[in-house]
């Protein structure tokens, strides 16, 4: 058995071989260092071992293979962002606890790393949003694992309550911070805000809107939630910033971006404002709505929501 080193963007990272039975068996350069290495090698080298001598009985699963298998499905079906923020938690977890047998996982396990992460965010002075969405993490983590490889264990993560956390409320630019940052912006910028401002659209909506989405009174807005999610178009009302515009059928409204525009952060830091982004305009209007009687399903269909509960957290008083 041996260890052996890889230099990656990230550093140096250690990985092990071995061979038994006429079989060779290794891991990924994911581990911090040599001996760390070793302890897991071990771990795997008493798995094969025991499997040999035991050919009846099932092998065990261990985290780290439960841990890529899921990592593997996310980045197939998910975003890029949402693949990055799994791999970091599970990283995170996998460094805590070793390369473990999923099935030695216990809640008790689980639960003392969750408050583990608890401590070290009030040190820094975070709520528990992160220890919450870690503990959903592991808790479709475990599923995954007891679903697609039918393991006879109960999800540890089943029973623990979310940690508590301080509710906030979505600020909500005035009138007076979105006219002073449009102030200091192109033609294009501009554009783009109100047209956001006035459908309540989602950022990555607008970029995708060519002259065959555009109607005499109605725009039509396409949702991806996800990389391999349906695309999902919905009919808003034409927005008036954008009338008057004529484009040709394949042409984009919004030509010079493909992903989310980063002009907004820059030019409200600029302003000293305080912090708000392009969801916070989403907000803001069905806000409005709100205000002016909109039915919260009408509300909910125009900001393309598929659960009620969602469209309620979006609402809020405003002057």
């Amino acid at each position: 058995m041996a260890q052996y080193s890889r230099k990656l963007k990230r550093g140096i990272r250690y990985w092990y071989k071995f061979d038994y039975n006429n079989k060779t068996y290794f891991s990924k350069a994911i581990y911090l260092s040599k001996s760390e290495a070793k302890r897991a090698e071990n771990i795997r080298y008493e798995e094969v071992s025991r499997q040999a001598r035991n050919p009846s009985e099932k092998p065990n699963l261990s985290l780290l293979e439960a841990i890529n298998e899921r990592l593997d499905l996310l980045k197939a079906k998910k975003s890029e962002k949402y693949y990055k923020e799994n791999k970091t938690y599970y990283s995170d977890f996998l460094k805590t606890i070793g390369n473990v047998p999923m099935n030695s996982i216990t809640r008790k396990v689980i639960n003392d790393f969750l408050f583990k992460v608890a401590s070290n965010a009030k040190v820094k002075g975070n709520d528990n949003y992160g220890v919450n969405y870690m503990l959903n993490l592991l808790k479709a983590l475990f599923n995954y694992a007891i679903e697609s490889h039918e393991l006879e264990i109960r999800n540890p993560c089943q029973g623990i309550k979310p940690f508590p956390v301080t509710k906030k409320l979505k600020y909500i630019p005035s009138d007076n911070d979105i006219e002073a940052v449009k102030s200091i912006c192109t033609p294009e910028q501009k554009l783009l805000i109100d047209f956001i401002s006035e459908t309540a659209a989602r950022i990555n909506e607008p970029l995708k809107v060519t002259g065959k989405d555009i109607f005499d009174d109605y725009i039509i807005l396409y949702t991806k939630k996800s990389r391999n999610s349906n695309i999902v178009p919905r009919k808003v009302l034409k927005p008036d910033c954008i009338r008057g515009i004529e484009l040709k059928e394949d042409e984009k409204l919004f030509k010079l971006w493909s992903d989310t525009p980063k002009f907004l952060k820059r030019k409200i830091k600029f302003l000293k404002q305080k912090e708000w982004n392009w969801h916070n305009l989403r907000h803001r209007k069905a806000s409005m709505w709100s205000k002016q009687g909109l039915p919260l399903y009408e509300i909910m269909s125009r900001l393309g929501h598929s659960n009620l509960k969602t469209t309620q957290r979006y609402l809020q008083l405003i002057p």
